[in-house]
């Protein structure tokens, strides 16, 4: 039986692990107007939801229409069921607002900054590489940290002279916006220490 709908800001998170999601889940994956390329590993995997799983494509480009057409999805399933949760898999918090409003309303939606956070298990810290870049970051002055996630990116990545796959690298930063140590608003990342 679905009763968990899980709604994708592509543009914003691209590493979307379908292994952690039972049968249970519905899915929705909304794609940017100009995004043209997606993961083959990520088109096989959807493959097995069959019908659970959607791709949106969004017409249109424009600041936050991406996330307008989420909010508006969002509405709509809870307001056929308000026994859906759903969960927006986003680093924007500009979803925030909107999620805190349909929980006060008694409705169960929830962001969440990456697939980690769905697993069973706790989200680890003891890798050394992520240890590392945290104490970087923290010991950096505020306005000498990267302040987009390319530049994030680029910074980390530069740390271990570029030896880290981009695949490590994205797990350290995922780990960074599981731990709540930073967020995003508008492409912005925030440091929250």
């Amino acid at each position: 039986m679905i009763n968990k709908c899980l709604l994708v800001d592509f543009e914003n998170v691209q590493e979307v692990n379908l292994d952690l999601l039972d049968s249970s889940f519905r899915v929705i994956i909304f794609v940017g107007a100009s995004q043209k390329n997606t993961p083959i590993e990520l088109v096989k995997k959807a493959q097995t939801f069959g019908s659970r799983l959607e791709w949106q494509t969004i017409e249109g480009n424009g600041k936050n229409a991406l996330d307008f057409h989420i909010a508006m999805q969002l509405g709509r399933f809870l307001e056929k069921s308000q026994n859906l949760e759903c969960i927006v898999l986003s680093k924007d918090k500009g979803f925030d607002p909107v999620i805190r409003y349909l929980n006060q309303a008694g409705l169960k939606c929830k962001r969440l900054n990456s697939m980690i956070e769905l697993s069973p298990t706790p989200v680890s810290t003891d890798n050394p590489n992520y240890q590392r870049v945290l104490e970087v970051l923290k010991k950096s002055e505020k306005k000498h940290r990267p302040r987009r996630r390319k530049t994030l990116t680029q910074h980390i990545s530069a740390m271990f002279q570029k030896k880290l796959k981009e695949s490590e690298v994205n797990e350290i930063i995922d780990i960074l916006f599981a731990r709540k140590h930073i967020s995003e608003t508008n492409n912005i990342i925030s440091y929250e220490f």
